[in-house]
């Protein structure tokens, strides 16, 4: 899949603001940052930098040629996190008609790079956690999982040829190899699609033209445009969700719309490379929540008891081919995660219960619990709840030093605006007195795709203040 004769051919691997890049192209480049890696004797972990996607993809191919360990440095990764991994060498790919020379420049280079041997040798790339319970972690990801996850036929979908991706993912989030590298793995290619704060008008003549078979979309960017502009994901066969909760209001909202899409949720932390469980909706779904579903192919669950029986809730283990080596920090796996009968565990801390049919339904996390004037809350139970009231795409709770806030969004053919509020208002306050409730018109999102609550706290903030 990786090896160098298979990158010879001038058949389109890659399509990006316009331009279209052959599988030759990609494969001359990709030498080019393997040569820039001989160049540094002793070098494992190198960090990538550059002017596109492509010269990410490109960079991780040619790092893995030069047996090394690829970590993507999209612009996200602050010094800490970054220290984490403790590059041997860090490279600047460019990939505009601009480029000089191979298109390959070294930025630094670490003064006394650490032993080669200080992360398993099977480790090759690096998956960051959004960070939204404290600081990111560096989550170690072998050449096992990639497989796993390449093979993985469960996020298959049916194609007469090569499969086309429409990639979305940023490079150092783990949707990055299913927005990718899978689709080129079977073959096929990726057509990167602009930011949805870009052109997301630019989707359906993208997708026409190159014949795009799936996307992957964070829940929040599918909530955005689905409220605003569905017609942009009308030409898209397969619609797949990850990152954050999807809700039924969104699936509903979109059927309203027109959209005959097949949609998909997806569910997995981080630490298991990309997914775990997969739910595909129906096109009649009633349902106040959206499942989790069942395991993937390769993939095992267990549900350890949680503390409220009564609530018929399991604490959800993961385990399988697809879970990570552990965390890796001050340069080193650190944290091995646990082996079991061979396979590698992870506790993932969200709470789960079985509907019906057996499929799993994500029913919170074991931290959603947050104190308010000294009163415990279900942040969780209050989303939920919000995302019941009609009119209500989405719903979180964010706390910091200057109060609490549920911020909840709603749709563009909800209830008259002030009855919906009144309910909603009633509702937060039968969680807290102390709770502010801030209605949004869209949440702005991370690089990764998932809510920014920080932002949506300065600005709820800021228009308490009156300071706009």
């Amino acid at each position: 899949m990786i090896g160098e004769h298979r990158w010879r051919s001038a058949g389109t691997v890659w399509v990006e603001e316009g331009r279209e890049y052959s599988r030759e192209r990609v494969g001359g480049l990709a030498a080019a940052v393997r040569r820039a890696v001989g160049r540094c004797e002793g070098a494992r972990v190198v960090c990538l930098r550059a002017d596109s996607r492509l010269g990410f993809f490109a960079g991780q191919l040619g790092v893995w040629w030069a047996d090394g360990l690829a970590v993507a440095d999209d612009g996200s990764l602050a010094p800490d996190v970054l220290d984490r991994v403790r590059p041997d060498v860090t490279l600047f790919v460019r990939t505009g008609a601009a480029a000089e020379g191979d298109g390959v420049e070294e930025v630094s280079r670490a003064a006394e790079p650490l032993p080669t041997d200080r992360i398993p040798a099977d480790v090759v790339a690096v998956n960051f956690t959004s960070g939204s319970t404290g600081r990111r972690k560096a989550v170690a990801v072998t050449r096992g999982n990639l497989l796993a996850l390449f093979a993985c036929r469960g996020l298959d979908v049916p194609t007469d040829g090569a499969p086309t991706a429409g990639g979305f993912a940023a490079p150092a989030f783990d949707g990055w190899w299913f927005d990718t590298w899978k689709a080129v793995a079977a073959g096929g290619r990726v057509v990167r699609l602009p930011h949805v704060n870009e052109d997301v008008f630019a989707w359906p003549e993208l997708a026409e033209r190159y014949s795009i078979d799936r996307v992957l979309l964070p829940a929040a960017v599918i909530t955005t445009v689905v409220g605003a502009v569905p017609e942009c994901l009308a030409g898209i066969p397969w619609i797949f969700s990850g990152g954050e909760q999807f809700h039924a209001a969104t699936y509903r909202q979109a059927r309203h719309a027109g959209l005959t899409s097949r949609f998909v949720n997806l569910y997995g932390p981080t630490e298991a490379t990309f997914a775990t469980h997969r739910y595909d909706l129906p096109a009649e779904f009633t349902a106040d929540t959206v499942p989790i579903g069942t395991p993937l192919d390769g993939c095992d669950q267990t549900l350890l008891p949680a503390e409220d029986p009564a609530r018929h809730l399991g604490h959800l283990v993961v385990s399988g081919p697809l879970v990570c080596a552990g965390y890796l920090d001050g340069g080193r796996l650190a944290e091995p995660f646990p082996v079991h009968r061979g396979q590698a565990t992870y506790r993932t801390g969200d709470l789960v219960r079985r509907d019906a049919s057996g499929a799993l339904v994500y029913a919170g996390r074991q931290d959603s619990q947050i104190k308010v004037n000294g009163t415990r809350v279900d942040t969780a139970a209050l989303q939920s709840a919000a995302c019941g009231v009609l009119g209500v795409l989405n719903c979180r709770v964010a706390q910091d030093a200057r109060g609490t806030v549920a911020f909840v969004q709603l749709s563009r053919d909800a209830p008259p605006r002030e009855a919906v509020r009144a309910e909603l208002e009633t509702l937060v306050r039968s969680f807290s007195d102390a709770i502010r409730l801030h209605l949004v018109h869209a949440f702005p999102t991370k690089a990764g795709g998932k809510i920014d609550l920080h932002s949506l706290m300065d600005d709820a903030h800021m228009e308490g203040t009156g300071k706009r």
